[in-house]
C-alpha cells in the first residue's frame, strides 16, 4: 500500500504556477485565434474592396477580348477573301496564258501556211516568166527563120522541136 503523504508548500506552488500557466497558453491561444480571425476578416473585406475596385477593369478586360475577338475573325475573313481573289486571278492569268499560247501557236500555222503559199506563188511565178521568156525567145527566132519552123530538112541535123503550147489547164 502506498502512503500518500500531503503535498508540501513547494509542490503547491509548482501546481499553482503549473496552472497559471496553462490558463496563460490558453488565453495566447485564444486571443492568437481571436487575431487571425480578425486578420481573416480584414483579409476578406480588402479582397472584396478590391473584386469591387477590379469589375471595372475585368469588364473592360473583357469588352477588349470580345473586341480583339471580333477583330480576329474579320481578319481572319478578309484574308480568306483575299486568298480567294488571288487564287481566283491566278486562274484567270493561266487561262489567259493559255489562251494567248494556243493564239501563238494558230499564228505560227498561219504563217508557216503563208510562208507556203508564198513559196509556191514565186516558184510559179517564176517558171511562168522562164515560160514567157522561152516562148518570146522562140517566137523571136520563128519572125528570124521561119523556115526552120515549117519542117523544112536542110540537112543540118534534126528538126529543132517545136515548143508545145501551153494553156492554163497545165498547171
Amino acid at each position: 500500500m502506498i502512503i500518500q503523504t500531503a503535498p508540501g508548500g513547494f509542490e503547491n506552488v509548482v501546481r499553482i504556477m503549473a496552472d497559471v500557466a496553462t490558463i496563460i497558453i490558453a488565453l495566447t491561444l485564444i486571443v492568437i485565434g481571436l487575431v487571425a480571425i480578425a486578420a481573416a476578416l480584414k483579409v476578406r473585406g480588402m479582397i472584396r474592396r478590391v473584386r469591387g475596385d477590379l469589375k471595372p477593369v475585368t469588364r473592360h478586360l473583357e469588352a477588349a477580348a470580345a473586341n480583339v475577338q471580333y477583330l480576329s475573325a474579320a481578319v481572319r475573313q478578309d484574308v480568306e477573301a483575299v486568298g480567294k481573289t488571288v487564287r481566283g486571278t491566278s486562274e484567270r492569268v493561266e487561262r489567259v496564258a493559255e489562251s494567248a499560247e494556243r493564239r501563238l501557236n494558230d499564228i505560227h500555222a498561219l504563217l508557216d501556211v503563208m510562208q507556203a503559199e508564198a513559196e509556191t506563188l514565186f516558184i510559179r511565178t517564176a517558171a511562168t516568166v522562164r515560160g514567157v521568156q522561152m516562148g518570146a525567145g522562140s517566137f523571136v527566132r520563128m519572125q528570124r527563120d521561119p523556115d526552120a519552123w515549117d519542117g523544112a530538112d536542110d540537112g543540118d541535123g534534126p528538126e529543132p522541136a517545136r515548143p508545145r503550147k501551153r494553156t492554163f489547164l497545165d498547171d
